[in-house]
């Protein structure tokens, strides 16, 4: 996944940051369990997201455990898992699976090939298991491909194309509170969309790729329509988001929403504004997820 769904840490309680970092770290061990180190290797904070707001919104009995591992060697640290958290990892991975294979199409990269083909090789069962999600999100990457083949720029289109796999995977059950979730998935997977074309937009100009936004890129302007873009899927996100009976994990939800998707998108800014839209803003912002403990 993409990983714009982080905390701003520093606008925490500890409490709530151990609660977070505790999905986080349950995920990881179900990925693992499930999926094996190629499983793990895809471990996103867009899962732990997930993860912490589907626990709270079905009140999920949680399983907690404590553990050392390579990133913790030194003390044990908790880890929150219940069924959620096995979904959270299904679809984690299906995600990371269609991201390898879009990134193999982009770069041939042998790498992104060979952890698509891993993935593929172990979600058989849960492919079959999600049967009507798969084919959504399969079409939606498909249409996708079909634009970024004819490299027209349509940033709402394909922003709507990846909300659409967003909201299936937003879906964990077909009851009262889906057309929430479904819209809630939609609107902030657009936003999602829009900055990841935003950060890539001069790392694709220059090696050729396709990006949604490649026709205003240089444009001095270019922040604040991608700003503006992203706030407005933000505040539909939001404002179904509002509309979930959410309790325990709902401070820690909310930072990430109101304050640590931007602090991502602000970071990516300011690199931006010091290198003057130069080649030097490429390398900004890594996107290998790593933890700020």
């Amino acid at each position: 996944m993409f990983g714009y769904t982080t905390v701003n840490k520093p606008e925490m309680k500890f409490r709530e940051y151990d609660l977070y970092h505790s999905y986080y770290c349950g995920l990881c061990t179900v990925l693992k369990k499930r999926y094996g180190l190629t499983g793990e290797f895809t471990l996103s904070y867009d899962g732990a997201f997930l993860c912490a707001l589907l626990s709270d919104l079905y009140d999920e009995t949680d399983v907690i455990s404590a553990r050392r591992c390579a990133m913790h060697p030194v003390g044990k640290h908790a880890i929150r898992t219940n069924n959620v958290t096995d979904y959270a990892a299904d679809m984690n991975v299906l995600m990371a699976m269609y991201k390898c294979r879009d990134d193999w199409n982009d770069d041939r990269k042998p790498g992104r090939k060979l952890i698509a083909d891993i993935l593929s090789s172990k979600t058989g069962k849960i492919r079959k298991q999600y049967e009507d999600k798969v084919k959504v999100i399969v079409q939606t990457m498909k249409d996708m491909d079909e634009i970024e083949r004819s490299g027209e720029p349509k940033p709402e289109i394909m922003a709507e194309l990846f909300g659409k796999s967003m909201a299936e995977v937003y879906v964990y059950r077909h009851d009262e509170w889906e057309k929430y979730l479904r819209t809630f998935g939609d609107h902030l997977g657009r936003a999602i969309y829009y900055m990841d074309a935003y950060e890539d937009a001069f790392s694709d100009a220059k090696k050729g790729r396709y990006n949604p936004y490649s026709d205003i890129y240089t444009r001095p302007d270019f922040e604040g329509i991608a700003r503006e873009m992203v706030t407005v899927e933000l505040q539909e996100a939001c404002i179904a988001f509002e509309k979930l009976p959410l309790i325990e994990n709902v401070d820690i939800l909310r930072n990430i929403l109101y304050s640590g998707i931007w602090t991502r998108f602000n970071i990516v800014a300011s690199k931006r504004s010091g290198a003057e839209n130069t080649e030097e803003v490429q390398g900004e912002v890594t996107t290998k997820e790593t933890e700020d403990d």
